[in-house]
């Protein structure tokens, strides 16, 4: 090809690739990350080798990088995203667009960069010329041809709208456990009512003895030492009962904590005695003390639990009452924490549709608990099934991952 032909076919190429440019729909970026590259070879002459940990360290020198990092282009969608309507006002240093909390992304994009990794893609938060911060997803590129000339091309779709909307719908899940945990709540009055009734008639017990040992013509003071020993403990007692209630009944916003699955499930066991002993229901726990912590909302996973006991106990109404048996399981896994809860009932007859919305066996049941139960485990990164254990019954089995040692799940939500 003459000298001639190969300029034209540069130029076309060129064309071709501005209009593509100037066409996409999504916010594209053209930037000169020379000078930031001079920055890292500095950094390295001065023994620098680990550039994340050092960035973690000096987040002023990623504010540094960013100013240094300029605009060279920008398309049509982008001056409509971030500008006022001029391009010229974009064409600067990159760092008014990125807030302080966002700095870490920026830094990871240039870890990948200079460590020859082809992308980079998360969510993150961007902000406008006008100061406008929103929900954005980052996509950075680093073909070999561009990065040795010290050109990056980033792209930007806003998400804000596919925020809002999961945000939203977060909201109507929690509402909808919320009125689940009540409606619970209102089946399991009676066990209620006797795990109160209980340490109250405990206390007045002990408060009459009390009385009796005082008013001897010796007053027994060490009997009503114990006696009032008693009577706190009880009172404890039912002040635990009493939250508990007032937490499956709240509706709080929900909240994530480290959480041990074992204690939530003893938690709901203490709960749903009386129900459990009232069905004659023989109780067997294998909780392996090895499970690790979870990260999670405490009364969500306790209504998950709550939910499948319940069930698992009025599947065995019509069942033998020498055969009624609740086993309960725990074991780690290489993600996090398996539950098992199985009875000793008829089993299901569809085990694939115990989940669907308004799919429900009872006669009185709206069909909502299981397909509840499902929703919050998946907000936790969890995952449910259910089976016919081979020996009868059903068998419920949920996972909820493990949280790492920095108290983050270790799963990605997506």
């Amino acid at each position: 090809m003459s000298g001639a032909g190969a300029e034209e076919a540069l130029r076309r190429s060129e064309h071709r690739y501005h209009n593509l440019f100037q066409a996409m729909a999504a916010s594209f970026w053209e930037l000169d990350f020379f000078p930031v590259g001079d920055m890292l070879r500095a950094l390295r002459k001065q023994g620098v080798a680990d550039y994340a940990g050092y960035f973690a360290q000096n987040p002023g020198f990623v504010r540094e990088m960013m100013r240094a990092t300029r605009v060279v282009d920008v398309n049509d969608q982008t001056v409509s995203l971030f500008g006022r309507g001029e391009k010229a006002e974009l064409l600067g240093s990159v760092e008014p667009f990125w807030p302080e909390a966002s700095s870490p992304v920026y830094a990871a994009a240039v870890i990948h960069a200079v460590t020859g990794k082809p992308n980079y893609a998360t969510e993150t938060r961007l902000r406008t010329i006008d100061g406008h911060e929103f929900d954005a997803l980052f996509t950075a590129c680093f073909p070999p041809e561009t990065m040795n000339k010290g050109t990056l091309l980033i792209g930007v779709i806003d998400i804000s709208a596919r925020k809002q909307a999961e945000a939203m719908l977060a909201k109507v899940q929690a509402e909808f456990a919320h009125a689940a945990r009540v409606s619970m709540l209102g089946e399991l009055t009676a066990s209620i009512a006797h795990e109160v009734n209980q340490p109250l008639a405990a206390i007045a017990t002990n408060a009459a003895a009390g009385l009796r040992w005082l008013s001897r013509e010796e007053p027994e003071l060490d009997e009503a030492r114990a006696l009032l020993g008693r009577i706190k403990a009880d009172a404890a007692r039912a002040a635990q009962v009493i939250d508990r209630v007032r937490s499956m009944a709240g509706g709080r916003t929900p909240q994530q904590a480290p959480v041990q699955l074992n204690e939530v499930l003893e938690e709901a066991l203490v709960f749903l005695r009386h129900e459990i002993e009232a069905h004659a229901v023989r109780l067997s726990l294998a909780l392996d003390p090895a499970a690790p912590v979870v990260m999670g909302d405490r009364t969500q996973l306790q209504q998950v639990a709550v939910n499948l006991i319940v069930n698992a106990v009025q599947a065995m109404e019509q069942a033998d009452p020498v055969a009624r048996e609740l086993t309960i399981r725990t074991r780690p896994t290489d993600a996090g924490v398996q539950v098992q809860v199985q009875d000793a009932g008829r089993g299901l007859a569809d085990p694939a549709r115990v989940f669907d919305s308004f799919f429900t066996t009872k006669t009185s049941g709206m069909g909502m608990g299981l397909t509840i139960c499902r929703s919050i485990l998946a907000a936790h990164g969890g995952t449910i099934g259910a089976a016919n254990g081979p020996a009868g019954g059903a068998v419920f089995t949920f996972e909820v991952p493990s949280a790492s040692p920095s108290g983050e799940p270790t799963h990605t939500k997506v």
